[in-house]
Order: structure tokens, then sequence, then C-alpha cells
């Protein structure tokens, strides 16, 4: 499966991160359903909001959702039942056709030669060729994995409205409405959504007439243009600790050390009443230090006589380099955290927990033998897939032996392996195929909770590298195979 900004899965994060939305539940969960009828919701994205709206119990019905992004038109065009056609969408100027097939399949093929195109606007490097090539060899399994979530999202939105619209010429004629709260997630930097979408000029459509958002300044426009509305406001803002567009947010959390997410509205008393004050996500004084190992170059050639080693490092360390590759830190804190480094380059970060043995929920049996392996993630790399390497550290016995000592020692003495818990937009975690075994699959609201084990590797460092290389040869050996 593509990896990072690349992958499908990204295509259903939305703009909000996971903190946001939690809030946005909490305000959706107590916002008087007799006051509030009307929810507008502009620059939509991938809908996550609105989902969590609707799981919120706001009805679907009651939505107006509108973007300018062909990405969010097609979505959009998908769960409201809308004309496919009437999105004017063409490929080197000649129309993209859409095949005679359910709405969620139609949405599913715009959206993944869209994907393409914007795939192959990339640098001309491996990496960005290997991503291709899956693509294009895998094409029916995409487009079904895209269609299940498109199905999805238009099962739980019942009735959505969406329009290709500028937030501006949207929240204009919303903003008198007393009865209408707004929520918009903005671009966190200039024509960051055109960037991000960019096909080199291949794909075109009847896009809608709009200004390009600039943050810098139109964040305070949006919080000084709402100041006096009627309708109730939220808006997600980005920026650096203590830079927020109106003087009292509403809700903040941490994003590296020297910046927040915001949430800004025109009526914070309001929102306080709902949520009982101004909410602070944990962990906003936590700091983030790299260590003083360089980061591995993406065109770093690994071999069999590479030098692998595994460090012990603190959590603050661990989670600086959780934060530049993952993007956002999704897994909690490891409390035993290991670097790998390759060649004396930080590849990869890994990290474990003991709660599953030491402090298990009621009623849990299955996996108080095994310690939880919280994440393992590598750093990017044109010609080598690290998570896959970090993963295969992680498994290994040697490598809990390093941070499980003191007393921690006879919680791994007593385990049989590593359990992990997965939360997919997919029925499978791919990077973990043949490292660990589905145990469980379990629907969840945003795709699947999937659980993972697998015994202790009782391997040597050097033969977990020899094995990776030997893999990865096989795996991009394959990936040729499927375009020659």
């Amino acid at each position: 499966m593509p990896a990072g900004f690349a992958a499908p899965g990204v295509l259903f994060a939305g703009n909000s991160s996971a903190p946001d939305r939690a809030f946005y539940r909490q305000v959706f969960n107590k916002l008087p359903r007799d006051q509030y009828t009307r929810y507008v919701e502009v620059g939509v994205g991938s809908f996550a909001a609105a989902l969590v709206a609707a799981n919120a119990g706001i009805p679907p019905s009651h939505m107006e959702t509108s973007d300018v992004t062909l990405y969010t038109a097609i979505v959009g065009t998908c769960v409201s039942g809308g004309d496919f056609a009437s999105l004017g969408m063409t490929l080197d100027g000649e129309p993209v056709e859409i095949p005679d097939a359910p709405p969620a399949e139609q949405a599913a093929h715009l959206l993944y030669v869209h994907w393409l195109a914007r795939m192959q606007a990339k640098p001309d490097v491996d990496y960005w060729h290997n991503l291709v090539t899956d693509m294009v060899a895998r094409e029916a399994e995409h487009k079904k994995g895209l269609a299940e979530s498109l199905a999805s999202i238009a099962e739980r939105l019942p009735g959505v409205k969406f329009t290709p619209k500028c937030m501006w010429d949207h929240i204009a004629e919303a903003e008198d409405d007393p009865h209408a709260i707004i929520i918009a997630a903005p671009p966190t930097y200039k024509a960051g959504f055109e960037k991000f979408f960019d096909t080199g000029g291949r794909i075109e459509w009847d896009e809608p007439p709009y200004s390009v958002f600039d943050p810098e300044v139109d964040m305070q426009r949006l919080a000084d243009h709402m100041e006096d509305k009627a309708a109730l406001l939220m808006f997600l803002q980005e920026e650096r600790t203590g830079i927020a567009a109106h003087p009292t947010p509403v809700f903040a959390h941490p994003l590296g050390d020297v910046a927040r997410a915001y949430v800004i509205s025109n009526r914070p008393e309001e929102i306080f009443e709902l949520t009982g004050g101004p909410k602070v996500a944990l962990g906003m004084a936590r700091s983030y230090v790299p260590t003083d190992l360089p980061i591995i170059p993406p065109d770093h050639e690994i071999t069999a006589k590479s030098r692998i080693e595994l460090i012990p490092i603190k959590s603050i360390e661990c989670d600086y380099y959780r934060d530049l590759w993952m993007h956002r830190l999704a897994a909690a804190p490891g409390s035993y955290n290991v670097l790998l480094a390759v060649d004396g380059y930080a590849a990869g970060v890994m990290g474990y927990g003991a709660e599953t043995m030491t402090k298990p929920y009621p009623g849990a049996t299955k996996w108080t033998s095994h310690i939880l392996m919280r994440f393992a993630f590598g750093a990017p790399h044109h010609d080598y897939r690290l998570t896959r390497l970090a993963t295969m550290c992680c498994l290994r016995h040697g490598t809990a032996k390093l941070v499980f000592t003191g007393a921690s020692e006879i919680i791994l003495a007593a385990s049989k392996g590593l359990v992990t818990v997965e939360y997919t937009r997919h029925p499978e975690a791919k990077g973990l195929r043949g490292l660990m075994t589905l145990d469980n699959r379990a629907k969840h609201p945003d795709g699947y909770k999937l659980t993972y084990g697998a015994p202790w590797s009782q391997t040597s460092l050097t033969d977990t590298l020899t094995t990776f290389l030997a893999k990865e040869k096989s795996w991009r050996s394959s990936r040729s195979r499927t375009t020659a």
C-alpha cells in the first residue's frame, strides 16, 4: 500500500485531527437542537466534522456543505446524490468517462483518476515511481477500497447537501441566520489545497470561482468578519503559540513544541456554556528534542554491511521523530522507547507499553501475557520501507531487553510476545502483513479496529537486517514485474 500522503487513507482523513474532532463532538452533543437547526460546513474536506456532527445527533438533512477542490466535489456529489457529469472533469483535455455503476463506484473511479494523475505529477524518482506502479497494478483493489469508504460516508450522511462553492460566499448566505452553526477548516498555508491536489494541469473541471485563502491575513479576517454575526462560528487555526485569531480560543492542542491548533469561535462564552469552559488537550507543555544523530537521507543505500543499532531514548526524543515522520501523533506515547539507527543515521523509532500486562481492561485475558507495541515507524526513504524494518526490530526480544530494565525486567520475562491495535479505513493493515498475525477485526465508526499479535523473535540484529533486505529486494522485483 502506498505510504504517507500518497495513501488512499489520507483521502478520508479530513482536515481536523482527533483532538479537534473530540472537542467538536463535545460541543455538538450539547448544542441546543431547537435553537440550531441549520448546520453549515465550509471547506468540508472529507466530511470528518460532518460525520462527528451526525454521530452526535445532528440530522444530516439539516447539513449544508461546500468546498472548492475537485476531490471534495467528487466525494460531496457522491454522498449528496448529485450528478457527476455536472463536475465537467477532464483528463488531458478529454472528458473523464463515468462508468455505468453505483454512485460510490463512479466516485471511486473519478477519485482514482485524480489520485493517479496527482502521483504521476510528482518528481521522477523511485519513491513516487513505485507508488504509481502499485496504483496501476492494483487498480481494482484501490478502487474497491475507495468505493467502500465513500459508501460508508454516504450511508452515515443521508440527506446531506453539497455545493461546490467559495467559503466566503457560503458564509455570507448563513452568517445572519441565528439558527445556523458554521464550521470551517481553512488551509494552514496559502494555496495549501491547490498544492496538495496539484496534477500539473492534467485534470480540469468546472470549478467554482473562489479566492485563494491566505492564513496570514484571512484567519483574522474570518474572526473579525463574524464577530457580531447572528450565526455561531467555529473554525480551526494552526499557528504559533499565543498567536490566535481571537483573544479567547475555545480549544487548543499542541503541534510540536512551538505551535498550536486552535478552535476559534465568534462567541466563546456560548461555547463555554456547552463545554464548561476553555479546553486544552493534555500535553500542551510537552517539548520535543532530537537526538544527536542526523536523519537518514531518503537516497541512502542500505546494504548487508550497513551498521544497525538500537538505542534507548527518552519519550521527548522519540516523539520528535514521530511528529516529524507521522505528521500527527496518532498513537499514544510509548513508555519504553527505542531509536533505530542505520549507519549512524536516525532511521526509525518504536515504543512499547506494559499496561496490557500490568493494567489490563476488565475481562481481558488473551493478551495479558503480551507487551503492547504502541508504534513502530520509519523515516521516509525512496527505496526502502523503513517502517517494516522498525517493526521487525520491535518484534525482537533483544530489542525489548534494552528498555525493560530494572523492576520492569520481570514484565518482559513473563511476556510471550507483542500485541498491537490498528484503527484503519481498511480491513487489513498491510504494513503488518507477514510480520504479525491478524487476530481480530471489529467494525469501527471510521473503519476497522484490528488486533495483531506475534510471539517474540529471537533473531539477531544482523539477521534481521539481512532478512529485511532480502524481502525488500523481492518486493521491488515483484512490483517491477507487474508493470513489465
